[in-house]
């Protein structure tokens, strides 16, 4: 026998010694098991970890249900280890039928979110990385989908970055407004202006299109779109106090397109000041003298 043989005996002996130790202590047991279950959750976050933050959802549900079995699973096992519960995770594990009921009743607000998740991942109505909008209980939510797991649906908020966990069970059942939901991340909304009745209409709506379309975050966009036509402004309304003009924004996120119309806001505010016959119309009112227009007929 070689010595590489001998060493690999012997570390088999240790390995069994080791074992025998700890499987005959339920402390040592419950701890070893432990240490087992923080490990596999450690591999499964591993082995997805290259999808990244753009993991599609089904992905990420599978991901959640997996560390669920092993927590459950491994849990379960030390719960048998404690004196009190031994008898009763005996007689679990021997009646499958009661194990339905057990866990029915225990877990089932987690059983139906598992249930809805599932049913999320199978039919898409958003995925990882979406901005969409939903109603729960009452309060509108806007934000980018982060990750769905076997229980919640992550959201971080736009307002202020936070993270909104949504069960999902009350997600499956909202009405969701996903602005990428066909895979065209396209935004647009529409740039409202308003001009006097004395300013020169045609010059305005020339301008505003000329800031429109040399907006480096529309060029952007359009250049993506390859035929995305001609940038035109069209008369909305007459107002009371002025003629009401709308132009087409789109770019290819609802932040860029916030940031473009607030540049050519400035910018039409900058190139206006700069003509004399260009003006915002604002609310104001004109006050007539009875008594001069009077002395004037007479």
């Amino acid at each position: 026998m070689d010595s590489s043989t001998a060493n690999y005996e012997e570390l088999k002996e240790n390995t069994k010694s080791i074992l025998q130790i700890v499987t005959s202590n339920n402390l040592y047991y419950g701890l070893f098991l432990l240490a087992v279950m923080l490990i596999v959750l450690k591999i499964i976050d591993l082995i997805f970890k290259p999808f990244g933050r753009n993991q599609g959802i089904f992905v990420s549900f599978v991901k959640g249900c997996l560390k669920v079995f092993v927590v459950c699973t491994i849990g379960f096992r030390i719960c048998s280890l404690v004196p009190g519960l031994k008898d009763f995770t005996s007689q679990i594990l021997m009646s499958s039928s009661l194990i339905v009921v057990v866990l029915g009743f225990v877990f089932q607000e987690g059983l139906t979110n598992i249930v809805h998740g599932l049913i999320l991942s199978m039919f898409h109505p958003f995925k990882i990385g979406d901005r969409i909008r939903v109603t729960i209980d009452g309060e509108q939510i806007t934000g980018y989908v982060r990750a769905v797991n076997a229980r919640q649906t992550v959201i971080e908020n736009v307002l202020n970055s936070s993270h909104v966990i949504v069960p999902n069970s009350k997600m499956d059942t909202c009405i969701i407004d996903n602005n990428y939901y066909d895979g065209n991340q396209t935004s647009s909304s529409f740039l409202d202006l308003s001009i006097t009745y004395e300013s020169d209409l045609q010059k305005a709506c020339r301008l505003i299109a000329e800031e429109v379309s040399n907006h480096p975050l529309v060029v952007k966009e359009r250049a993506r779109m390859k035929n995305p036509g001609e940038v035109t402004v069209m008369v909305r309304a007459l107002g009371e106090s002025g003629i009401d003009l709308r132009c087409t924004v789109v770019t290819q996120t609802v932040e860029e397109n916030f940031a473009a119309c607030s540049d050519i806001r400035r910018a039409l505010v900058l190139r206006f000041a700069k003509e004399k016959d260009l003006d915002f119309a604002y609310p104001h009112m004109q006050l007539v003298n009875h008594t001069s227009a009077d002395e004037d007929r007479a």
